[in-house]
């Protein structure tokens, strides 16, 4: 207290160092001031120890999983569409999308049931034909034909048996004649007799020979001949009252298939109009082929992202990551999913086949209740590992110096920029491997802009932090 006064009174003796040294306390009291000032705490943020999800994050397009294209039935001739859904409709199954005019459909139906009537009628007239001719085989064969026959060989045996009575009579009359009992005219009326029975027994055999060998067979085989043309026109005939009702029913369901009701759920995307010039969506009013798309329904309900990654990265990823999803359209919306596809063979742009080459990725989202659409554009963070433990920092409180990777460690009484050491990441966290100590507060601004550095530049940092770039970039020493 003594040595307190003594240099109190020592001071007073000199005023001109006194008040030096109270400008230089004054200055350095309000360079501290405004240095603190300028720091904001709500803007700075302690390094701390935790657990890091290191994701892979990439850009893609929303796509649908499973997309059907509505299509006119009419293959081979125009049709004017009559009825169309608003386009961005969104349609459940079993609502009707698009109609498509009938007319002309109409008349060649009336045309094909006529024509199957006909083809009926011929049928019938064939079968009863065909009927005919298998009893005529039938007649032949068992009915009067085989009649015929009996009959002819009947009159035979009954012919050779007559003949051989009068042969017998005439044989017994002749010792009747010698003993004088008849007369010569008696036995001679016997043989005349006999003369006719055998003429008429050879007419009865001859005719008898020629019904069965000739006649008969011939009238079989024409009758049979007849009867295989009548089976062939009822062939044909059958054959054309099939082709008539299948060509009646095609009609009928190309009828029915004129009004184009949705397969699935989905929303209503028209498609362009291949024969106007400039292009345009289709519209009722339009004539369209079977070649033109009228309405497409992409299945919203599931959708997959389509993207991919560098080739330096492709040896994290594997089948069933899980990723989570992110759109510009909907900044608040998280959207889950997983990896379900990577890509075999790596690609390079056309354009610029010099830089460095990419693998698709295939990311299947789960359900989810949002109005998602298909070309949003997308962000992808897929989860590739964890570590336990490490040292965190925001990744907005690294900043680029010519290449350098620096982070501002906020004092008590100034700011230092320190150069960092990184590792992986995700789109909040990086793992820091070395430049700072756990508790220290570093600015989540920039606040010592480099002379050279901009601000895209310090976007650029931060979009190497996410693909885990700092690991391969050389530091300057400290």
């Amino acid at each position: 207290m003594k040595r307190a006064r003594e240099l109190a009174a020592w001071l007073r003796r000199r005023p001109r160092l006194l008040a030096g040294l109270l400008v230089g306390v004054l200055f350095l009291t309000t360079t501290a001031f405004l240095s603190r000032s300028q720091v904001d705490r709500a803007l700075t943020t302690a390094v701390r120890r935790g657990d890091l999800q290191v994701s892979l994050q990439a850009s893609g397009i929303l796509k649908p999983a499973q997309s059907l294209t509505y299509r006119s039935p009419l293959q081979g001739r125009e049709a004017e569409i009559v009825f169309l859904v608003p386009e961005g409709t969104r349609v459940n199954e079993g609502d009707l999308l698009a109609r498509i005019d009938t007319t002309e459909l109409k008349k060649e139906l009336e045309r094909a049931i006529q024509e199957q009537r006909q083809a009926q009628l011929d049928l019938q007239l064939a079968e009863v034909e065909k009927e005919a001719g298998a009893a005529a085989i039938d007649s032949l064969v068992e009915g009067e034909g085989a009649l015929g026959v009996l009959e002819a060989r009947a009159n035979l045996q009954r012919a050779e048996k007559k003949a051989e009575r009068l042969r017998e009579e005439y044989e017994g009359l002749k010792p009747l004649l010698e003993k004088g009992f008849i007369t010569r005219d008696e036995l001679q009326r016997s043989a005349s007799d006999l003369e006719q029975a055998e003429t008429d027994l050879q007419l009865l055999r001859r005719k008898s020979e020629v019904l069965i060998d000739r006649t008969r067979p011939r009238d079989t085989q024409r009758a049979r001949l007849q009867l295989a043309q009548k089976e062939g026109q009822t062939q044909a005939a059958r054959a054309r009252a099939l082709e008539t009702a299948a060509q009646v029913k095609a009609l009928r369901e190309t009828l029915e298939n004129c009004s184009l009701y949705a397969r699935a759920g989905g929303l209503v995307v028209h498609e362009e109009y291949l024969a106007a010039s400039p292009r345009r969506k289709v519209r009722v009013g339009d004539r369209v082929t079977a070649s033109q798309g009228i309405v497409t329904i992409p299945e919203v309900a599931r959708m997959t992202v389509e993207a991919s990654v560098p080739e330096a990265e492709v040896h994290r990823l594997k089948p069933g990551q899980r990723a989570e999803v992110r759109l510009d359209a909907f900044p608040e919306l998280r959207l889950s999913g997983k990896v379900a596809r990577v890509g075999t063979l790596a690609r390079a742009g056309n354009e610029r086949p010099w830089d460095e080459k990419r693998f698709d990725m295939l990311v299947e989202l789960d359900a989810s209740p949002a109005e998602l659409r298909p070309e949003m554009t997308a962000r992808v963070d897929v989860l590739v590992g964890e570590k336990k433990g490490v040292l965190l920092l925001p990744i907005n409180a690294v900043f680029d110096r010519g290449g350098v990777l620096v982070s501002h460690v906020v004092h008590p009484f100034w700011v230092e920029s320190r150069q960092v050491e990184l590792g992986d990441s995700n789109d909040r966290l990086v793992e820091l491997r070395a430049g700072l100590r756990e508790g220290e507060r570093v600015a989540l601004t920039d606040l010592r802009p480099a002379q050279t550095g901009t601000a895209a530049g310090d976007a650029g940092a931060k979009s190497m932090l996410r693909t885990g770039a700092p690991e391969r970039t050389p530091l300057a020493p400290r």
